[in-house]
Parts: structure tokens; C-alpha cells; sequence
């Protein structure tokens, strides 16, 4: 079985571009490796949930499953998504062995400045973050700080846990 690296984090934070990152470093390597991406995997299901915590939790449940499956069948896979609650995170965590939790940490002003999809400027309500909490990770694998770290060392930070690990495992088989 093949690891689930789950980045999560407020919109904007940067899960997705260090998503792809780390999708493309796998990659390189010839890993069998995909990238599931939250607003991907709704447009795919035609936004067929909407923003409420029993929408959102079912949503990132129909994630989470197809995540499951890929590294059940030998495949990392990197998951950008916000993935909000607690309750949704420590559900994850309990039906996915090898289950990395990086949180991707920045703050409300900042993810606002760089805004890069528009949503905080056009947000009406239900916004997580704002309207919706996100509950802060409590025992999070890995913490990046983009408000504090470039690109590439958030990147080399988490690429250097994930190394660390798999030595670790390798040791220990």
C-alpha cells in the first residue's frame, strides 16, 4: 500500500501548487503516483453537494474514498483539499493507513492579498475561514508556513519529511 499525502488548508493557502509540486517530484522519480485535486473532484460530480458542513464532509468522504482505493492498488496519491473539520480529518486518518496530514498554514489576511481564484473578494456566505471554521489541525505530520516560507521551501520541507519517513519504514521492514 502506497501513501496518502492529504495537504489541507484554508482556499488560497497554497495546497494545490505544492500539491502539483509534489505530484510532479513523484513523478520524476517514476512513482506510480496521481493528484486529486478538491475543486476538480467537485466539477467531476457536476457541484452536485453544496457548502454545508454535511455537504462538504460527504464531499471530502467521496475523496478520501478514491484516495483509499488508488493506494490500496499501489498508488501515492497527493490530495489538495480542504478537508475542514476535525471530525472529517480524524475519519480520514482512521479508515487510511499511511496517511500523511501536511497543513498547509497562512493566514486569513494574507490568502485574501493574493486571492488567486477570486473568492474572497466575490465571497457571499459559507466561505471557510470566514462564515464556516476550519478547525486547525491538531497533530498535523507536516506544517508549512507560506505565509513565512517560499514555494520551494515549503516544497523541500515536506519533500524531506516524506523522505525521512520512507527511510524510516524501509528500516523497520
Amino acid at each position: 500500500m502506497r501513501k496518502v499525502i492529504w495537504l489541507t488548508g484554508i482556499s488560497g493557502s497554497g495546497k494545490t501548487t505544492l500539491g502539483r509540486l509534489v505530484y510532479e517530484k513523484f513523478k520524476s522519480l517514476c512513482k506510480r503516483v496521481e493528484f486529486l485535486d478538491g475543486d476538480i473532484v467537485r466539477d467531476f460530480f457536476e457541484n452536485d453537494l453544496g457548502y454545508s458542513r454535511r455537504e462538504r464532509i460527504l464531499n471530502v468522504k467521496r475523496i478520501a474514498f478514491a484516495a483509499m482505493l488508488l493506494a490500496k492498488n499501489d498508488v501515492t496519491v497527493i490530495v489538495a483539499n480542504i478537508a475542514p473539520y476535525y471530525e472529517v480529518r480524524d475519519f480520514i486518518r482512521k479508515n487510511i493507513p499511511n496517511y500523511i496530514q501536511v497543513y498547509i498554514k497562512a493566514s486569513l489576511d494574507s490568502v485574501r492579498k493574493r486571492d488567486v481564484k477570486g473568492l474572497y473578494g466575490n465571497a457571499t456566505n459559507n466561505m471557510v475561514g470566514i462564515d464556516d471554521a476550519y478547525d486547525i489541525p491538531r497533530n498535523p505530520d507536516i506544517t508549512v508556513d507560506t505565509d513565512r516560507e517560499s514555494v520551494e521551501e515549503s516544497l523541500n520541507k515536506i519533500l524531506e519529511h516524506l523522505l525521512v519517513t520512507e527511510t524510516a519504514n524501509a528500516k523497520n521492514s
